[in-house]
């Protein structure tokens, strides 16, 4: 959409309708809590919030394609079915994998993942030792042979009991929680 500049030439791009564009956005601003785009009569242009959102969206279209490139030289080499060794860490098991690796089995049905979820610390251990293809990590693995790619974040909160009795504010300290 932002390379194009308006919804129907996006559409023509992605081979689908303006109303199915009009509609992804929709929800995706609705997803992400921002409005992403201006719509003027026969242009669109990016928001701010768009524009600040612009280069983690991109980092994450090169990663995907890069793993369908992956996924799909694996596909051809053999009708057999291949490994893909992925490593994530406990957050990501419970928000965004299951919706990728359903993503990852329709698009490359002979690609199987198997899945180590464990601290970042032991994640970057076995991918800098080639016991994993790829790994989900919170912060950059400082290793010439290893490329870092910058995902975009998502809210997370501590939730407590009551019974702790904390102080009633927005923000509590290192110091009110011990």
């Amino acid at each position: 959409m932002a390379t194009f500049g308006s919804f129907r030439k996006a559409a023509e791009r992605l081979n689908t309708t303006q109303p199915a564009v009009s509609t992804r956005i929709a929800g995706l601003e609705e997803a992400l809590g921002a409005k992403l785009f201006e719509r003027q009569s026969s242009t669109v242009r990016l928001t701010a919030e768009g524009q600040r959102l612009l280069p983690p969206a991109q980092r994450v279209l090169r990663v995907a394609e890069r793993l369908q490139l992956m996924a799909s030289s694996l596909s051809e080499t053999s009708d057999t079915t291949r490994v893909l060794r992925l490593g994530v860490a406990e957050t990501i098991v419970h928000t965004w994998l299951p919706d990728f690796l359903k993503a990852l089995k329709a698009n490359y049905p002979l690609v199987e993942t198997d899945i180590v979820v464990d601290a970042t610390t032991t994640l970057r251990n076995e991918l800098m030792s080639h016991r994993l293809d790829l790994a989900v990590l919170m912060g950059p693995v400082l290793e010439y042979s290893i490329e870092n790619i910058d995902m975009p974040s998502f809210p997370l909160v501590w939730v407590c009991s009551p019974q702790l009795e904390l102080p009633n504010r927005r923000k509590v300290t290192l110091n009110d929680l011990t």
